[in-house]
């Protein structure tokens, strides 16, 4: 277990990171500190090119026929390491808002996709309520996602990162469109008690999808290789259900750091942002 200080780490130990992108971690914090259901954002803050990187913008069509907006970033030749990392974030703002996350994967060697739900960023319109906890939906649109990346990368590893609510949108994805990895960070382990919970902190009652009782079942079915990270302070998607949820299956590995929800990529970085974090995706996957 990592026994760090919260967001102390990453204040003290990129003071360059700092300051060239006061905006886009802004944003980020307040997704982070205040994440619960629907707050879908149109307008992009940043675009990869903005970072430095090099990406192909795509509109892919899923199978009911809705139009989602990709961004597909590949690392320098000599860097790449075979891996595609697709991101699955959570319930709220864009894609633009994870970039500064996915300078740092590619910079790692990863080809690193990612994606908006319709109804997020420049995908099909979609109505949205802001009570959902998430849509079935958003799983074709991430399978869309898949399909594509195992057609365009043969020979890669397809893998998905999924945050937060992006967890639960992978897991149901997994069981019609499989793929080869999975890193989960704040994983929803059980949508049921979650709703609960969040009544319980919010005062609000979110609705959860149809179907959701079943979610268990498919979480417990996934066999493939899976890394999740879990925040001893986490009161969104807490430790105490990670912990039997990796515990099901050999291959499945959980690292605790010390932090709340979303916190583990902050909380473990090092001389660059995140740096012990994506580490420890590269031990775990096998990776140079």
């Amino acid at each position: 277990m990592y026994n760090v200080h919260g967001w102390d780490l990453f204040w003290h130990t990129n003071s360059s990171f700092m300051k060239r992108r006061y905006t886009l971690l802004v944003a980020l914090m307040i997704i982070v500190l205040h994440g619960y259901a629907m707050k879908p954002k149109r307008d992009y803050i940043v675009t990869p090119d903005s970072l430095g990187m090099k990406y192909t913008e795509l509109q892919l069509t899923t199978s009911d026929n809705y139009q989602i907006n990709t961004w597909v970033m590949r690392p320098d030749a000599g860097k790449d390491n075979k891996t595609v990392m697709i991101v699955a974030y959570g319930d709220a703002m864009n894609m633009s808002y994870w970039v500064e996350q996915c300078y740092y994967f590619v910079q790692a060697g990863f080809t690193v996709i990612t994606f908006d739900y319709r109804g997020f960023g420049h995908s099909s319109p979609f109505a949205l309520d802001s009570n959902q906890l998430y849509y079935n939906e958003f799983a074709l649109d991430l399978g869309s996602v898949i399909k594509y990346a195992q057609s365009e990368f043969r020979g890669y590893k397809v893998g998905v990162r999924a945050l937060s609510m992006g967890t639960a949108i992978a897991t149901i994805s997994f069981s019609s469109t499989p793929f080869d990895y999975f890193i989960g960070d704040s994983f929803v382990c059980d949508p049921v008690a979650m709703q609960d919970r969040l009544r319980k902190i919010t005062g609000r009652t979110f609705a959860i999808p149809k179907g959701a009782e079943n979610y268990k079942s498919f979480l417990d079915n996934i066999s493939i290789p899976m890394l999740v990270f879990s925040g001893t302070k986490d009161e969104n998607t807490p430790l105490s259900e990670c912990k039997p949820m990796v515990a099901l299956h050999a291959n499945r590995k959980l690292i605790t750091y010390d932090g709340g929800h979303l916190q583990g990529i902050f909380v473990l970085s090092g001389k660059t942002f995140g740096a012990a974090y994506i580490k420890d995706v590269k031990v775990f996957l096998k990776l140079k």
